[in-house]
């Protein structure tokens, strides 16, 4: 019956996503084109419509703003008449190899429908790429040039996307240009150019082009790649299904670009560096939206006093006091949980000491009278003492810290050892077996280390994944002008764990007086990361010899994941080895547990009897020296 209802409630999902597809698929977008913000507070926008939303021009559409979340009010909303200057539009078609056939062909239709549809003294321009990207008509009116441009167009090579849309934001910052809007049509993904995805999205961004991004069906298609360029372009991005129907999506993208309004509302002058705009368009019983962010007109002029950036609006009062009233409430509901759970509060120099701040036994300080720690704290306290003598604490911190497990070595010793002697004793009780008994006990030894190398490389792992990110995010950081806490705060609120985490304690270590590098150097000597230990060192070298950090930290970056693309080749290669070795291991185990269901009597002298536990002694043995040494053949070293 469980079995069913999973299957059902499986079946229901597929049906539930089924049907969003379809309306996903309808939903309209409107395009961004320009923002004006020099009447500020009053800010003016120029939005194309989509031609399903207005129909033959009889609708006219209800525009509505939200400004960081807040509806603000509309002053106007007219669509102004032909413009003297005409529209520029920039039509980049992807002629690589894989676009041979009938979707260069259809490429072509819909390229001719979208000329037809451009009203004269409108213009076009026609960038083709492939191996490279390459201008093969400039902006012109002239219908028979564009069309023999079209015609001349053949298909091959490989596929240089982002290179296409740099040579599009170079055409659209020429003198005398109004560019609109970039049609960009492919049908995969970048495989060739010089330019990265950022510096191709940025140039387009400071060009003020929003890109329409066309996915044609292919098993090559990334539509996520397109999807991102257009909503960071302020455009839209559509994934077409049947090839049929693309020349009349170009004549609506046609339109939509040659269908402007001018918007204007106004401000209501927030506090914040960025402006984040949604815009919504309503007319009947549809509607289309957009949103694009801003900088803040308030903090890109002339330097301010600090009354003018600490000056508060009414409404931007009345949150604040709503967000402090709200952590209020947040912080003493987690002083009461954490009440609720702890034994007891830790005193100031516990904490300090998770921090690595002091190196002093806590014994040479004041505690609270051991009677009112209770059994518990002080068997941890005795396995705490005994720990630290025998130099086993430092070690079993570094590997819970390397692990972030939330327990402290004493905490753990105490837990690991109550396993191991509850565990034997339990099974001794219960079976009478001595050989049993310390088999458990040797698993229950075993199980807690392992399981915490296996916390302490997925751990590693996931942070040398998110690493060359984080670089990346530091040095746009300090190029934009920040300091590197102020950086180290960026990449606290960013990213996930376990990178937040490392660079939170960080930011925690360095509000506490220790240097940003000592800070930086501790967490590279607890993850445990080579990658990040040579970042380490750059930025220290940096900071005592002065020097372009920034540049450093992406050369370190370009680095780390040209050796993640090695490491990852070389498990590549290996993996077969790997699952012969995993399958040679366990196969001795596996034929002892069927021989042990299928004949007990066989089996039940070689854990009897002397001679017996002699035989699996060496047999271990010898699979524990094949182990390591098939362990030892297939890791390369990176």
């Amino acid at each position: 019956m469980m079995g069913m209802a999973k299957r059902l409630m499986l079946l229901l999902l597929v049906c539930l996503l089924a049907t969003a597809v379809p309306a996903y698929a309808d939903k309209l977008s409107l395009g961004i084109q320009d923002v004006d913000t020099s009447d500020y507070p009053d800010v003016r926008l120029t939005v194309t419509v989509p031609a399903q939303l207005v129909g033959d021009g009889s609708r006219e559409p209800v525009f509505a703003i939200a400004e960081n979340g807040s509806k603000v009010e509309v002053l106007a909303a007219d669509r102004p008449k032909q413009a003297e200057t005409p529209v520029d539009v920039i039509l980049a078609i992807d002629t690589s190899g894989s676009m041979k056939g009938a979707s260069l062909e259809a490429a072509k239709k819909a390229t001719l429908e979208f000329i037809d549809a451009m009203k004269s003294p409108n213009r076009v321009a026609i960038v083709a790429f492939s191996t490279s990207a390459r201008v093969v008509a400039r902006f012109t009116d002239d219908d028979a040039v564009l069309r023999s441009a079209i015609e001349s167009l053949d298909a091959g090579g490989e596929t240089a996307a982002y290179d296409s849309l740099v040579a599009a934001a170079e055409l659209s910052r020429q003198a005398g240009t109004n560019v609109r809007g970039v049609v960009f049509l492919s049908d995969g993904g970048d495989t060739m150019s010089r330019s990265t995805l950022d510096e191709a999205v940025r140039r387009t961004r400071a060009a003020a082009t929003p890109v329409y991004a066309v996915s044609l069906p292919s098993y090559e298609a990334d539509p996520r790649v397109l999807q991102t360029i257009a909503a960071q372009t302020s455009g839209r991005q559509v994934a077409i299904d049947d090839m049929a129907t693309l020349p009349a999506l170009y004549r609506e993208i046609a339109e939509e670009i040659q269908t402007s309004y001018t918007v204007v509302y106004r401000s209501r002058r927030p506090g914040t560096k960025d402006l984040e705009l949604a815009v919504q368009a309503i007319a009947g019983d549809r509607s289309a939206s957009a949103s694009t962010v801003i900088s803040n007109p308030r903090f890109t002029g002339e330097s301010r006093t600090a009354e003018q950036v600490l000056s508060l609006q009414p409404a931007d009062m009345v949150s604040y006091g709503v967000a402090i009233f709200l952590i209020w409430v947040s912080a003493m509901l987690l002083v009461l949980g954490v009440a609720l759970f702890v034994v007891r509060p830790r005193t100031t120099i516990e904490q300090l000491q998770f921090y690595e701040q002091l190196q002093h036994d806590l014994g040479d300080y004041p505690t609270i009278d051991d009677a009112g720690y209770g059994l518990r704290q002080r068997m941890v306290g005795l396995v705490g003492q005994v720990a630290g003598r025998r130099g086993f604490t430092l070690a079993v911190r570094q590997r819970l810290e390397r692990g972030g497990l939330p327990l402290r070595p004493a905490e753990y010793i105490t837990g690991h050892v109550m396993l191991v002697v509850i565990a034997g004793v339990v099974t001794q009780f219960a079976t009478g077996n001595l050989a049993l008994a310390a088999l458990v006990v040797g698993v229950a030894t075993v199980v807690p280390i392992l399981y915490i190398d296996a916390k302490v490389r997925a751990r590693t792992g996931a942070f040398e994944e998110q690493l060359p990110q984080i670089l990346n995010l530091i040095a746009g950081s300090l190029r934009a002008g920040w300091g590197l806490l102020q950086s180290v705060d960026m990449v606290v609120k960013e990213t996930l764990p376990p990178a937040s985490d490392e660079f939170r304690r960080v930011q925690t270590e360095a509000r506490l007086g220790l240097p940003v590098e000592d800070a930086l150097r501790a967490m590279a000597e607890r993850v445990g990361s080579e990658d990040f230990a040579w970042a380490v060192t750059a930025i220290s070298i940096q900071r005592e010899v002065g020097g372009n950090l920034a540049e450093v930290l992406d050369v370190v970056a370009a680095t780390i994941r040209d050796r993640s693309a090695l490491r990852r080749q070389v498990s590549a290669l290996t993996a077969e080895g790997r699952l012969s070795a995993m399958i040679l291991i366990a196969l001795p185990f596996v034929e002892g547990v069927v021989l042990f269901a299928v004949n007990p009597s066989y089996m039940r002298p070689l854990i009897e009897e002397p001679l017996g536990w002699l035989i699996l002694a060496f047999g271990l043995l010898l699979l524990l020296v094949g182990s390591i040494w098939l362990v030892r053949a297939l890791k390369v070293e990176v």
